[in-house]
């Protein structure tokens, strides 16, 4: 039986699995299942009108507290290939995924896994699960899908690696294009409401000089706010970084400088379509949000 293990060491070594339910492939073609519009944004350039490429998550739903409905589950036994950030991100399918490994019906993708991707942490030592941001995060996780999928059918095998191709270009003039961007300016200090930023910060020289919560999920206590409402105070930010679901209560109370500006960033891009060029959309998306708050 191929393990688990033993099926994460065959996609990070670049070799085919031939053996499981999906070796021949499907006459409809590739479906891959994301549990993120941005994943399922990665694997759209891939496939490029190839098969299927769908997200179990769409609009504003919270990966931290998403319930599969019977047409999700149907979905993921269905795919070719599951395609997913971390069993600590996506903890809703952790188990889910630990049978279908078990039962070598399909080929998970963790992300995470993938050699050569910068991966950060928090404090605590936890992953920093938004590894999205990275465009070369987003090309590391494109190429190793492109292999896998070239093994599942190698008669698509070209396509796959055109669009590959096309996704490596279109991610280059964009990186290129934003370091320009961000090079050689004076960065006004700015906040984020939850440190989910930094892959991006990383890539192009950022740094927030706080953040509003720890945890998104945790409010913080009455001293904690009171604690960083004076050291905002102090620091005179130009701006804060808002994600949809922010608290407006608590982002009110801690920065009461009506001069700082809101902006909101959606990193999961739910309000983009998805197709070839979404991914360039999405990061587009995210720069244009730094660029309006650190007026540059």
């Amino acid at each position: 039986m191929l393990t688990r293990t033993r099926m994460l060491a065959v996609l990070l070594s670049g070799l085919c699995w031939t053996q499981g339910a999906w070796a021949q492939g499907s006459p409809t073609g590739p479906a891959v299942v994301a549990t993120i519009k941005p994943l399922q944004f990665i694997a759209q350039a891939i496939l490029d009108g190839e098969g299927s490429v769908s997200a179990l998550i769409e609009g504003s739903d919270s990966p931290h507290h998403f319930n599969l409905s019977p047409n999700d589950r149907l979905r993921i036994e269905q795919a070719d290939v599951l395609l997913w950030i971390d069993p600590k991100f996506e903890v809703y399918l952790a188990a889910l995924f630990a049978d279908i490994a078990a039962s070598e019906s399909s080929l998970m993708v963790t992300a995470s896994a993938i050699s050569g991707l910068t991966l950060h942490r928090y404090p605590d030592g936890e992953l920093d699960p938004h590894l999205w941001l990275s465009q070369g995060n987003a090309l590391l996780i494109a190429q190793a899908l492109t292999e896998q999928l070239a093994c599942i059918y190698p008669d698509k095998a070209p396509h796959f690696r055109a669009g590959l191709d096309q996704f490596r270009s279109g991610i280059d003039k964009q990186a290129q294009a934003l370091q320009r961007r961000f090079s050689n300016q004076h960065v006004a200090d700015y906040l984020v409401y939850h440190d989910a930023y930094r892959y991006f910060e990383h890539d192009y020289g950022l740094t927030h000089s706080a953040s509003l919560v720890a945890d998104p999920d945790i409010q913080p206590g009455m001293r904690e706010v009171l604690e960083l409402r004076e050291t905002i105070s102090a620091s005179s930010p130009a701006c804060i970084l808002l994600e949809p679901d922010a608290s407006p209560a608590l982002v009110n109370t801690m920065v009461q400088n009506d001069a700082v500006k809101r902006i909101t960033i959606d990193l999961l891009g739910s309000s983009l379509e998805s197709s070839a060029n979404a991914y360039r959309q999405l990061i587009d998306h995210v720069a244009t949000g730094f660029l309006s708050c650190l007026n540059i």
